[in-house]
C-alpha cells in the first residue's frame, strides 16, 4: 500500500468515527427510559381479578361496593365493629324524661295503694266492737277478706305496671342507641356491629351465676381496639365519655 492510498483510509476512518460521535451527542438530549409503574399507583380499572391456585380459580369482583367472591350476598367481604351497649343504654335510662314517667307512675300507685290501706283501717275501727259470737261476725270477717285481697290484687297489678313501663323505657332507649350507630356506622361505612363487653372489664359479680352472665356477655374474646365505636356512639346521643 502506497502512501496516497493509506491517506485516503485513515480519512475515511477519521470521517467515519466524528460521525458517531455527532450520533451519540445528539441521542444525549433525550431519555429512552421506560415509564414504571410506582407502588402508590392503583391497579386498574378492572372488573374481576382471577387468583390462581393450582387448578382452582379464584374471582375477585365488586359487588355493591363490596368484594366479592361470587353473586350469592353473603360472599362478600364486609366490614364489622364492636360496641359496649351497657355504657350507652345505662346512661340513657337516666335520663330526666324517663325518671319523671317513674315517678308519675309510683305516686299513682302510692296514692292508690294509701286509699286502700285507709279503706280497711275504717272497716276495722268500724267494726272492732264484734264479738266472734256476733251474727255478723262471719260476714265482715269475709269482708275484709276481700279487701285485703283486693289490696294485694292492687299491689300486684302495679308491680306490673311499673315493669312494664320499664321495659318499655327500656326498648326506647335501645331503639335510640341503635338509630346512633345506624349514624356511625353509616359515616365509618361499617356494615356489621356486634354488641361486646371489654374483656378488661371487672365482672362486679355477686355469685355464681353472676359470673357466668358476665362471661356469656362477652360474646368477643379478641379483637382489634381500633374496631371499638363505643366512644362515638356515645358521641352522637350527647352522653358524657
Amino acid at each position: 500500500m502506497n502512501n496516497r492510498e493509506r491517506i485516503v483510509i485513515y480519512g475515511a476512518l477519521a470521517l467515519l468515527a466524528l460521525a458517531n460521535l455527532a450520533a451519540l451527542c445528539g441521542q444525549a438530549g433525550s431519555s429512552a427510559a421506560a415509564d414504571p409503574v410506582t407502588a402508590g399507583d392503583p391497579l386498574g380499572p378492572a372488573e374481576t381479578l382471577t387468583l390462581v391456585e393450582d387448578e382452582k380459580q379464584l374471582v375477585l369482583r365488586s359487588r355493591g361496593g363490596r368484594l366479592a367472591w361470587s353473586d350469592s350476598d353473603h360472599a362478600r367481604a364486609h366490614s364489622i365493629a364492636f360496641v359496649h351497649v351497657g355504657r350507652a343504654v345505662g346512661p340513657l335510662l337516666e335520663a330526666e324524661e324517663y325518671e319523671e314517667e317513674l315517678v308519675r307512675l309510683r305516686d299513682e300507685l302510692q296514692s292508690r295503694d294509701q286509699e286502700m290501706t285507709e279503706r280497711i283501717a275504717g272497716f276495722l275501727e268500724e267494726n272492732r266492737d264484734v264479738e266472734p259470737d256476733d251474727p255478723r261476725a262471719s260476714e265482715i270477717q269475709r269482708a275484709y277478706q276481700t279487701m285485703l285481697q283486693q289490696l294485694e290484687r292492687v299491689r300486684m297489678e302495679g308491680g306490673q305496671r311499673l315493669d312494664q313501663l320499664r321495659a318499655g323505657q327500656v326498648e326506647r332507649a335501645y331503639r335510640d342507641f341503635v338509630a346512633a350507630v345506624e349514624v356511625v356506622a353509616q359515616r365509618r361505612q361499617i356494615d356489621i356491629v356486634f354488641r361486646f363487653v371489654p374483656t378488661a372489664n371487672d365482672f362486679q359479680a355477686q355469685g355464681l351465676a353472676a359470673a357466668y352472665t358476665s362471661v356469656r356477655a362477652r360474646v368477643a374474646v379478641k379483637y382489634p381496639e381500633a374496631l371499638d365505636i363505643t366512644d362515638a356512639v356515645l358521641e352522637e346521643l350527647a352522653l358524657e365519655l
